[in-house]
């Protein structure tokens, strides 16, 4: 167990990104609230928390018009972000600006477990992921998650629409993190074991995982509209608790894990894992048909996973008074 535990700090150590994209994920999963273009009052944070970020990259003010946070592969022109009116913001434009925030800095260079002085790091990974492998279950993406939805709730429960908004924006970014399936697993448990000892398994696990974080920009920016109709068309799903939608999530993606991961070996092969997978190089990848099975794997991942978000949405929200 021990040896286990050592090489999954060592593997997270290489995964600095996460499931990108978040931005268009997310302009497109709340395209369908009832509420989505209420204005809402721009207000100062005023919370005290028992969480710890990295202060140095933590940013506490409104950055909406100033593309702050939308990520480098994306076009850079969508989603929209339009600068506040009268000092407001609708509630879809807070979703969306705000759910990659988590991969800003905020989460990185923290202690949080004795484990981390192994590889002098790793916060980042610890609470975007949860690592099922074997006997052995590691971190707690899904407990940030969890954090985010109360610290939601308590924000709306004290009439602050808008750090309702935002500290919601940062729970669909953890949740939807956990529909990626190198979040979940990050490599067979052979391929794991072995890469304790061989640092190529070591890169090629990491690469696969960096191209399927990039797979997710790629459907949305550069490829068809398959992506966006799986987001745009999915039905909300409804569960009884916030960590019954979590759970299924990471359950539905983990199952999906072996097919993934053996598409991603196959279609690339080990010496195409060596190296970041580029846009230009997935697009060639795609039009040659290579792309095919894993396409319909990663979009069956969005359609389910897109369904419990719209479910959790509209439960939560009804819960705490924004819709009817």
């Amino acid at each position: 167990m021990k040896k286990i535990s050592f090489i999954l700090f060592i593997l997270v150590s290489l995964f600095l990104f996460a499931w990108s994209g978040h931005e268009a994920f997310t302009y497109y999963l709340v395209q369908n609230l009832p509420n989505k273009d209420s204005l809402v009052k721009i207000t100062e944070y005023s919370y005290k928390e028992d969480r710890v970020y990295n202060e140095e990259y933590l940013v506490l003010e409104d950055v909406a018009g100033q593309r702050k946070f939308f990520e480098p592969l994306c076009d850079g022109k969508f989603p929209p972000d339009p600068s506040p009116v009268d000092n407001s913001l609708p509630v879809w434009q807070i979703l969306t600006i705000y759910s990659p925030e988590p991969d800003n800095g905020m989460d990185e260079g923290l202690n949080l477990s004795p484990l981390q002085s192994l590889i002098g790091g790793g916060s980042q990974g610890v609470r975007h992921m949860k690592y099922k492998i074997g006997p052995l279950v590691a971190f707690e993406g899904d407990k940030s998650f969890l954090y985010f939805v109360d610290m939601s709730k308590k924000a709306f429960q004290s009439g602050d629409r808008y750090w309702g908004y935002r500290f919601l924006a940062r729970a669909l970014h953890y949740i939807e993190d956990l529909s990626q399936p190198y979040h979940n697993a990050p490599g067979l448990f052979g391929e794991v074991i072995w890469s304790a000892l061989n640092k190529k398994m070591r890169t090629i696990l990491a690469y696969a995982h960096y191209f399927m974080d990039d797979y997710l920009v790629y459907l949305l920016y550069y490829s068809d509209n398959a992506a966006k109709e799986a987001i745009l068309g999915a039905k909300p799903i409804f569960f009884d608790t916030y960590d019954e939608y979590v759970q299924n999530v990471m359950k539905y993606t983990l199952n999906k894990f072996p097919i993934v991961h053996n598409e991603v070996k196959r279609v690339f092969g080990e010496e195409g894992l060596l190296q970041r997978v580029t846009i230009d190089k997935m697009k060639t990848k795609d039009e040659e048909g290579e792309f095919y099975l894993l396409k319909a794997e990663t979009l069956s991942i969005l359609s389910y996973t897109s369904s419990v978000i719209k479910g959790f949405l509209e439960q939560f929200l009804k819960e705490v008074g924004e819709i009817n």
